[in-house]
């Protein structure tokens, strides 16, 4: 089989991974306790992906690029400061202009997770490329492993879209975000040997700063507003901290410490 066919299968499988995963959170009808149960799930989730996944990853492509620590230290901190600025501004003119309430702090937090997860989207169609071009075996293994890890965040973020009050554009985000790692795959794979992929490490940093924003300040805090719920809130959240956990295992067995 021709090796650019193959390269596009695999990116078509990505999609389709996304898109059933995407998809099940609007399937399952969920109580007001079911949902924030769900957004805790969702919380734990994205903590796991912030500290396990996508931390480390981008600490350790900045600094393979050349820049030291603190270089890295001020790329996250202005991926935080800029969508703590933007989270201002835009809460204060809803608030102006709407009278903002909670649905408000929603579709903020859903689109910020939206923006930090597309940027690290493109860097696994990057990864799946960068496997390929090291052979088809390695990349079938790079693969099975994307599409792991694209479920649980996926099923995050739907998650997550469908707590603001833009629930009928929730799908199209979902369909967008899908696209993003397929395409950059197959750009990727065009392009790996000629291209310049030194800003990929950066680029990680300034989104592990908008994740640990949405993470720390948005999720966080709405997963345990009902206080009553504590101790279930908790049991989810640490439940999505597994999940990740044992996908990032897998997904380190079968990569077998491949780099970029």
């Amino acid at each position: 089989m021709d090796q650019t066919l193959t390269v596009v299968i695999f990116a078509v499988v990505v999609f389709a991974i996304s898109i059933i995963a995407g998809r099940v959170p609007f399937i399952i009808k969920k109580s007001m306790t079911q949902l924030h149960f769900l957004i805790a799930f969702s919380a734990g989730v994205m903590l796991g992906v912030l500290f396990i996944m996508l931390m480390p990853e981008a600490i350790e492509r900045t600094v393979d690029a050349g820049h030291d620590f603190e270089f890295v230290s001020y790329m996250i901190l202005l991926g935080f400061l800029v969508l703590l600025i933007i989270d201002c501004l835009v809460k204060r003119y809803l608030k102006s202009s709407r009278g903002c309430c909670t649905q408000c702090d929603h579709n903020i937090t859903s689109l910020s997770a939206f923006a930090g997860l597309a940027i690290h989207s493109f860097f696994d169609g990057l990864a799946l490329a960068a496997a390929f071009v090291a052979g088809e075996d390695v990349g079938l293994m790079v693969l099975i492993a994307l599409c792991l890890h694209k479920a649980v965040v996926v099923f995050s973020l739907s998650s997550t879209l469908l707590m603001s009050s833009n629930k009928k554009q929730t799908w199209n985000y979902i369909l967008a975000f899908s696209v993003v790692s397929p395409l950059a795959t197959i750009i990727s794979y065009l392009f790996l040997d000629t291209g310049n992929i030194s800003f990929a490490g950066p680029a990680l940093c300034v989104s592990v700063g908008i994740f640990m924003f949405v993470t720390l300040v948005d999720m966080l805090p709405e997963a345990f507003h009902m206080k009553n719920k504590d101790n279930t809130q908790l049991m989810a959240l640490i439940l999505g901290l597994i999940v990740v956990v044992i996908v990032s295992f897998v997904s380190h067995q079968l990569m077998g410490g491949l780099e970029i």
